[in-house]
């Protein structure tokens, strides 16, 4: 009978390690890792000398500045993808843009949207169209047979 342990099967199973973070996720403080690095100041603080209120205000300040920063990076996420939604209206609709270097405009039909590092352009064709350049917005008359 042998005396090896299958460590695989240890560490899946231990509770410990299904905890355990990875040092990325380890090194970014959130609202919930303040809250408890300020209660673990205030529980062992020297009683003679408590913290002073100038020091307690200023940390409740920093936490809620975390508090809306994450709130506002929260509400921006949702923006954005209500943004995408208001330049999908535009598919299929005729738009009018003067390219670079371009002295008379260009026309064509909107296939799609596209998102590249925060800035959305129109799909034309083969080509992404910056939305600023974008000059006109025209409705395609579709004329029945």
């Amino acid at each position: 009978m042998s005396n090896w342990v299958d460590v695989t099967t240890v560490s899946k199973n231990n509770s410990i390690y299904n905890n355990v973070k990875s040092f990325e996720q380890k090194s970014i403080l959130g609202k919930d890792d303040f809250l408890r690095i300020l209660t673990t100041q205030l529980a062992h603080q020297d009683p003679s000398s408590p913290l002073q209120d100038k020091d307690f205000i200023a940390q409740m300040a920093t936490f809620s500045s975390l508090e809306q920063m994450t709130n506002l990076n929260k509400s921006f996420d949702k923006f954005a993808g209500s943004q995408m939604s208001q330049y999908a209206a535009v598919i299929g609709k005729e738009v009018s843009w003067t390219p670079d270097g371009a002295t008379n405009p260009v026309t064509g039909v909107v296939t799609g949207v596209a998102n590249q590092d925060g800035n959305f352009f129109y799909i034309i064709g083969n080509e992404k169209v910056p939305m600023e350049e974008i000059s006109e917005i025209k409705q395609v008359n579709v004329e029945s047979k």
